[in-house]
């Protein structure tokens, strides 16, 4: 993977610099705007009590197998010393970073060129959703990672072994990553040109992924009656194909991009002077862009120079476009998968040798400074996320050792529990051990689906301990969330 003008020093120099850099700036800037998951998988990891079967069990879920389990073992390492969500956010900076570095590589060799593998890596790393999840705790940015180093070693031709164990392991880190599949097995033949090889690469990843779900399944509780199969497919009921046509091109379209542009205007403090400072730099490097379209002389003819790279980065994207066009087509950030081969697609494309012109370079400018204007400051304040911020703000409320009393963990208790470690929480669904920790003396409160749960089943019961009490609530269009400390029974 040396480049042409045999100055691989300088060359391996630029490629760690930019992908270093990359890693303080996500490290820098973490999203405060967590999403649910990251929550859940710190909770999960934080509750979880050892290595054992019963430790591990809990850490286990189909859809992102050891991704849990990753996190426990470098927590665990830590000593518990730093919280698991921050522990997750700085471990996807590391592995987006990593990415950024290994995609480098690939697309230097393509370009032949430092500079324009600088611009496309720059535009990967920076790209809105990347950027953004990049910041958070979550499976893709790993299981991308490891779909990377699988590109890797499938351009430069290793064995198939090789690959399928690298394939298997993003598979496990996340479901998705198994639709790299079809783009695998073309370039395995097109290396080898043996059916023997493209039949040891599915076997290998197909036995190494098996196995390790057969041993997952046998060794956590959660598929209760279900069976391998079922429990593997197993899903959120909110989750599921659509087949209108129309409405779902309209979102594809909408979410791919936003793969790269992304952030919310009203999220912006645009009193603030560093977000004043940013937003004129856009508006500069928006100008600077715009002249030099216009000073163009030609408009640069789109040419096809490796053929291999192409065809495995247009069968890759193929397979996650067709895939979510009909299944969650709203979710922007499941077309992270496939975001590495859209700037490998670029590579494939571009002139051996030719270094980026100021279009290019002015383009990737304005897009980065629009995401990190738009996204990435406005997500790393706490009141990005309404649900956070009480979250937060519940703690003032919360004692040390109060009890929270919640007839189903909802999503919203996911964020007021983590932020408030303070408390203890169990699910109830009579009313006589709530009573029973009342006449303890204890400091006890309901949330939301144990408010309604009373309600609807004991109204006089909560009507006489919620008398005169204290509420905390939030009531939005979009949220609904309320905490009522008892008072104890005369």
């Amino acid at each position: 993977m040396q480049p042409a003008d045999g100055k691989s020093a300088s060359w391996l120099g630029m490629r760690l610099v930019f992908s270093v850099a990359a890693f303080l700036i996500y490290a820098a800037i973490p999203t405060r705007n967590h999403y649910w998951d990251g929550v859940a998988f710190a909770l999960a990891i934080e509750d979880a009590r050892a290595f054992g079967a019963g430790g591990i069990g809990t850490l286990l879920h189909p859809n992102h197998l050891f991704y849990n389990l990753t996190g426990f073992a470098v927590y665990r390492m830590l000593g518990a010393s730093i919280r698991a969500l921050y522990l997750l956010q700085f471990m996807n900076a590391a592995f987006a970073s990593i990415t950024v570095y290994v995609l480098f590589g690939l697309m230097e060799r393509a370009t032949r060129s430092p500079r324009a593998a600088l611009l496309l890596s720059a535009f990967f790393a920076f790209s809105g959703t990347w950027w953004r999840f990049s910041t958070d705790a979550d499976a893709y940015i790993l299981s991308v990672c490891l779909m990377a180093v699988c590109a890797s070693l499938l351009v430069s031709g290793k064995k198939p072994w090789m690959v399928a164990a690298v394939h298997a392991a993003a598979m496990v880190t996340h479901q998705l990553a198994v639709f790299l599949a079809p783009a695998a097995i073309v370039l395995v033949w097109r290396n080898r040109r043996r059916w023997r090889d493209v039949v040891a690469y599915v076997a290998c990843a197909a036995a190494l992924t098996l196995a390790a779900y057969v041993g997952a399944f046998r060794l956590t509780s959660a598929g209760g009656d279900l069976g391998l199969w079922a429990w593997l497919t197993s899903h959120s009921t909110d989750s599921d194909f659509t087949f209108n046509t129309a409405g779902n091109a309209f979102v594809t379209l909408r979410s791919w991009g936003q793969l790269f542009i992304a952030g919310r205007p009203s999220r912006v403090h645009y009193t603030e002077p560093f977000v004043m400072l940013l937003l004129a730099l856009l508006g500069v490097s928006a100008i600077l862009f715009v002249v030099a379209v216009l000073r163009m002389r030609s408009v640069p003819s789109i040419r096809i120079h490796h053929p291999d790279l192409f065809m495995f980065s247009a069968i890759w994207i193929a397979s996650y476009a067709l895939f979510l066009f009909f299944w969650l087509p709203h979710n922007t950030f499941y077309k992270l998968f496939a975001l590495p081969a859209v700037v490998l697609l670029a590579a494939s494309l571009w002139p051996p040798g030719r270094d980026p012109g100021k279009p290019a370079a002015w383009f990737v400018c304005t897009v980065a400074l629009f995401n990190l204007s738009f996204a990435v400051i406005p997500y790393s304040r706490p009141d990005a996320n309404a649900a956070i911020q009480f979250a937060l703000d519940l703690r003032t409320h919360l004692g040390d050792g109060a009890h929270v009393h919640y007839a189903s963990f909802s999503a919203d208790d996911w964020f007021a529990r983590y932020f408030n470690p303070q408390s203890t929480w169990q699910q109830t669904l009579e009313t006589q051990p709530i009573d029973e920790d009342l006449r303890a003396g204890h400091d006890v409160w309901l949330e939301t689906t144990a408010i309604d749960r009373f309600t609807a089943s004991n109204p006089e019961w909560i009507a006489e301990r919620t008398r005169g009490a204290q509420w905390v609530e939030l009531l939005t269009g979009q949220q609904r969330i309320r905490f009522v400390r008892l008072r104890a029974p005369v």
